[in-house]
């Protein structure tokens, strides 16, 4: 996620600069963290792990500053005292390794990840975006005028795709959907795929006609037409997914402390605070609410329908 290329001085001396801000805010937070520790009456520290799955096309430096910003404000201002890795983002395979062995009580996840350690999640309590914006939709989106007027006449076409943190099912749905028109693998049925974390670089090709489709997010989407009305006017959806959860909190069974219910509170008035609302803006993200598991049907029913689709064996156990 790192350019290792070397930079022109300016940008040298910036992130020096900033990986400093970072260390000395870890630091900073590991010494509240001793002292919270220390005075704590409410049981045990939460043991919160963050996978770097949901981190997007963001500065990771800028990432870790912001939620270490966050965790303070919660230890110090909130009373909730939490162990974390100082590295704050986690890989899957710590998120996974650590869950089977009861080395954590809350995380944050994509759904990818949460279906290979389900029956360790309690399903009562999860921690998604709030309202109908929280959910994700993806879209496949074709010029008005280009003759494409259905799924099969992009066979052999040029496809882009979105590359981000909540497009982690899109490939997934795209096998699903390939299957029930029995049109084979995008590998085969594509004539090339693209893909950009930029939403511009995803729909704008489309619209000029480089490319005769893309696979986006209705948000990214929505976000474009009202920068561009003419996008609207000439791009159509051929095709869109159900409304999904694909990001989000949860906790393991069996985790009953005092700092759970705190734990909850402070992410579900996370945009009430500065440090939350910064948050909340890198994540693109507008509030916290708390949900039952069922939240999370549909998007496991697509990877549950994407395993058992002839071209895409296992996909539900690949990283997100």
């Amino acid at each position: 996620m790192e350019n290792h290329k070397p930079g022109p001085v300016n940008d040298a001396f910036g992130t020096t600069r900033s990986r400093r801000r970072v260390l000395a805010l870890m630091l900073g937070v590991w010494r509240l963290l001793r002292k919270a520790l220390a005075a704590a009456d409410g049981g045990a520290p939460v043991r919160l792990a963050i996978s770097e799955t949901v981190v997007g096309d963001v500065n990771l430096n800028d990432a870790r500053a912001a939620m270490l910003v966050w965790i303070k404000r919660m230890m110090v201002d909130l009373n909730v005292v939490i162990e974390f890795n100082p590295r704050v983002f986690a890989t899957t395979e710590e998120i996974l390794d650590r869950t089977r062995r009861g080395q954590l009580d809350a995380l944050a996840l994509n759904i990818i990840e949460y279906r290979q350690i389900a029956d360790m999640i309690d399903p009562s309590q999860i921690v998604t975006e709030a309202g109908v914006t929280g959910l994700e939709q993806y879209l496949i989106l074709a010029k008005q005028n280009s003759g494409i007027r259905q799924l099969g006449d992009l066979k052999g076409r040029r496809l882009c795709t979105l590359k981000s943190p909540k497009m982690c099912l899109a490939s997934a749905w795209l096998s699903t959907i390939l299957d029930e028109g029995h049109y084979g693998a995008a590998e085969q049925f594509f004539g090339s795929v693209a893909t950009d974390a930029k939403f511009s670089r995803v729909v704008l090709p489309v619209f000029f006609g480089q490319a005769e489709a893309c696979l986006t997010s209705k948000r990214g989407f929505q976000t474009m037409c009202e920068l561009n009305p003419q996008v609207a006017r000439d791009l159509k959806v051929l095709a869109s997914s159900p409304p999904l959860v694909v990001i989000f909190y949860a906790f393991c069974k069996n985790y009953q402390s005092v700092q759970r219910g705190k734990l909850i509170g402070a992410l579900s008035n996370l945009c009430k605070d500065p440090a939350g609302r910064q948050l909340a803006t890198l994540f693109q993200f507008d509030e916290l609410t708390v949900r039952d598991s069922s939240c999370l049907a549909s998007a496991l029913g697509i990877l549950e329908t994407a395993e058992r689709a002839p071209s895409r064996r296992g996909a539900g156990n690949r990283k997100g």
